[in-house]
């Protein structure tokens, strides 16, 4: 391009330091919202075994003046498995850093923990579907029928006894969600929804936007190891008691390091978690057909 001029005078060109943002899905996995933290804090290892308690069914009542019925007390182990890994490293070159207004080394390491971020939520939602129990419904959700089809989810879970508190979305069915949110939605938060697009809860739930739902192949490893992958684009509602969906980080790094071939630098991240749904009953995953 030429350089630029206002009638016979050339005049400054400037390039900004501030830089134009790239687009990300929302965060929407949360410790101890979306998600159960409670095992973080055995995460300074590559595999947690976590105990569950072997529960008994329902049981008749006795007599009065009766005797007590002994039996061994028992447990199961779990397996949570520390082995999905991400990471980036940004070659810098000092020549580079030292030709533009922005701080380099500072901003591309911000970019590859965002980056590293949205990896590492795909691989969650991919084991919440997977591991989660998938509806024989795969009729698409309108507004005519996503109130029906949401107390049917719901109806299951509950009939599990699990306690379901989040409902992840589809941007389309969230949409039509704020449609139906609009004419019989009345909580405190109601006035924001047409404000700010955020409905809250519905029906008991938290309601999640899941913009991160557009990926055909997204993928993990599953706690034996295994490399599982799901087509987000299919799923419509993920409903949940969070309880039950664990995440577990061992590793969470970022750095900028000195480069000894080369005049300038690395910036570094990794992220090393582990995902698991413990019990199957707790998750149920609405998908349509096409």
């Amino acid at each position: 391009m030429p350089d630029t001029k206002y009638g016979s005078m050339f005049v400054d060109e400037r390039y900004s330091s501030i830089l134009e943002p790239n687009l990300y899905a929302d965060a929407i996995l949360q410790p101890n919202k979306t998600y159960n933290a409670a095992h973080q804090g055995d995460a300074n290892s590559g595999l947690v075994k976590i105990y569950k308690l072997t529960r008994d069914s329902a049981g008749d009542p006795g007599t009065p003046a009766g005797d007590f019925s002994h039996e061994n007390a028992a447990n199961t182990l779990i397996d949570l498995r520390l082995n999905n890994a991400y990471r980036k490293s940004k070659k810098i070159y000092q020549v580079q850093a030292n030709a533009v207004s922005y701080q380099v080394a500072d901003e591309t390491l911000s970019l590859a923990v965002k980056d590293n971020q949205e990896d590492w939520q795909q691989s969650g939602l991919a084991c919440l579907v997977h591991e989660g129990t998938a509806l024989e419904d795969t009729e698409a959700i309108t507004a005519a029928n996503l109130k029906a089809k949401v107390l049917a989810m719901r109806k299951t879970l509950r009939q599990a006894h699990a306690r379901p508190d989040v409902a992840i979305a589809s941007v389309d069915v969230y949409s039509t969600m704020l449609e139906i949110a609009g004419k019989e939605y009345t909580p405190s938060t109601n006035e924001n929804t047409l404000t700010t697009g955020r409905v809250g809860t519905w029906l008991g739930m938290t309601w999640y936007e899941g913009d991160i739902l557009d990926k055909a192949a997204a993928k993990y490893y599953d706690f034996a190891g295994t490399l599982q992958t799901e087509d987000l684009t299919k799923v419509e509602i993920v409903m949940y008691d969070h309880t039950f969906f664990h995440c577990v980080n061992n590793l969470e790094a970022m750095r900028i390091v000195d480069a000894t071939d080369f005049v300038g630098c690395y910036a570094q991240n990794e992220i090393n978690s582990g995902f698991r749904v413990y019990t199957a009953d707790a998750v149920v995953v609405k998908k349509k057909v096409a």
